[in-house]
């Protein structure tokens, strides 16, 4: 976890950059998959100690 939250530090100028550059609709989809990614991590942790 330490070192996402380095490389994002490291990276975060240039991630947002790029996410200003796309057109809206594109800003959105990936917004929406970043959301879903969310989701899906925490369900999936979630059903790891569910069924521990």
């Amino acid at each position: 976890m330490e070192k996402i939250k380095y490389w994002l530090q490291e990276h975060w100028d240039a991630i947002m950059v790029w996410y200003e550059g796309l057109e809206p609709l594109y800003q959105y989809g990936v917004l929406f998959l970043v959301i879903i990614a969310v989701i899906l991590c925490f369900a999936l942790f979630s059903l790891r100690k569910v069924t521990r």
